[in-house]
């Protein structure tokens, strides 16, 4: 295996943290860590007030935006400009730099290609299109499980890309279900089985799956946030806002509750009055917290993480309690179980509040299981440190060896 030099391009960065910019940073981070020459790419500037990440970053050029089409225009002239320069062998490209409806996004790829034959470029994918998830959710209700939907899918997906119809071509199908492959890669990193599984369904373009880096999060429990019953994060429709309202506009319990707005907190107005008339707010039971400086606070400072998200790329966020001794609740959608395995208690797709009220009943009146997901959840989490070390060894070895 040759030397690589790997550069990851990804217009946002810590201390934008998003799922995304988490992913890349630790990917970065943990190449480093294993001797590669790794670097981030970006546009985000670093803040002295929040956590800007590790300092193998180059910060190039002036903070723009995805939906900023010229901004975005003259920083990929500059990263070409800066890839030809460091001599990179390899680059990621990030989503949503990745993402179909950004098509002017091409110029980024045309750009590396044309300045460097040899570069071998590819894309890190997280969560399927929407087009791809509402197939599935269909599949899946007509079909009753998420596996034979998705087998379903896969060979409608064949089939549509294998067709010889004059009227659209394989670009057109990577089109219409946002596939990455879009762009042409030479290969694709992508963070669970899952998400990569209905991309790619000719086979054609080598991937590899990294799934979501986690840190140990060990140390001595925290107590710098009073105690509350249950944690939410992001109150998102697609993170299952509907459910914690639900819950707090529960009148049968006096259950307390933290809801961490997260980075995305732009439709925090819409979940305050989706609650603001609930006796939990009146009497001071909810806790809407804008930024923790370090989540191990929130963690440490309740009985249960309650995760109703609808879909993920994988779901880090209910994979982190479980490191702190936590029970979690999900809802079964494939990419958060590929996360948290057997070690949460997982709800029907879907199904009614009502049904994860009672749940949550049984845990915290009776004590139900308690205890036995706290250990899942402890073990769960050697697991996935142990997981992690050998998926970052064969990423390397995986870019080592792309011809």
């Amino acid at each position: 295996m040759g030397e690589v030099k790997v550069g990851v391009i990804s217009i946002y960065w810590p201390p934008h943290f998003g799922g995304a910019e988490k992913y890349v940073h630790s990917m970065v981070d943990s190449l480093v860590n294993k001797g590669v020459d790794a670097w981030g790419i970006t546009a985000t500037p670093a803040r002295e007030d929040r956590d800007s990440g590790i300092e193998f970053v180059h910060r190039i050029g002036v903070e723009t935006h995805c939906w900023d089409k010229k901004g975005c225009e003259r920083w990929f002239e500059q990263v070409v400009a800066h890839v030809n320069d460091e001599s990179y062998t390899h680059v990621l490209i990030n989503s949503p730099l990745t993402r179909t409806y950004y098509l002017f996004c091409e110029k980024l790829f045309r750009g590396l290609r044309s300045s460097n034959h040899a570069l071998k470029i590819g894309v890190v994918h997280h969560d399927l299109g929407l087009r791809s998830r509402g197939i599935l959710e269909r599949f899946k209700f007509e079909r009753g499980d998420w596996e034979s939907a998705a087998q379903y899918f896969e060979e409608e997906l064949r089939l549509f890309h294998d067709s010889k119809s004059a009227l659209f071509t394989k670009q057109d199908g990577y089109m219409a279900f946002d596939s990455p492959l879009f762009f042409d890669p030479d290969f694709v990193v992508g963070n669970t089985e899952w998400s990569n599984r209905f991309i790619n369904p000719m086979k054609s373009t080598p991937h590899y799956v990294l799934h979501p880096i986690i840190e140990p999060l060990d140390g001595p429990k925290s107590d710098k946030l009073k105690r509350v019953n249950i944690t939410f994060l992001n109150p998102l429709f697609h993170k299952g806002r509907s459910y914690m309202a639900d819950f707090i506009n529960d009148y049968s319990h006096e259950w307390t509750f933290r809801v961490l707005l997260g980075s995305y907190g732009g439709q925090k107005q819409e979940f305050i009055r989706m609650i603001k008339d609930s006796w939990a707010v009146r009497d001071g039971r909810v806790d809407i917290v804008d930024y923790v400086e370090d989540i191990i606070d929130a963690y440490d400072a309740t009985d249960l993480f309650l995760f109703p998200s609808r879909y993920e790329g994988y779901g880090m966020a209910a994979v982190e309690p479980m490191f702190r001794g936590v029970p979690v609740i999900v809802q079964d959608y494939p990419a958060i179980i590929e996360a948290v395995g057997d070690a949460a208690i997982v709800m029907p797709y879907e199904i009614g509040s009502l049904s994860w009220i009672e749940t949550v009943e049984d845990l915290l009146e009776y004590g139900v299981d308690m205890e036995l997901f706290k250990e899942k959840g402890l073990e769960r989490s050697v697991f996935l440190l142990k997981r992690q070390e050998d998926e970052v060894d064969g990423l390397i070895a995986f870019l080592g060896g792309l011809e």
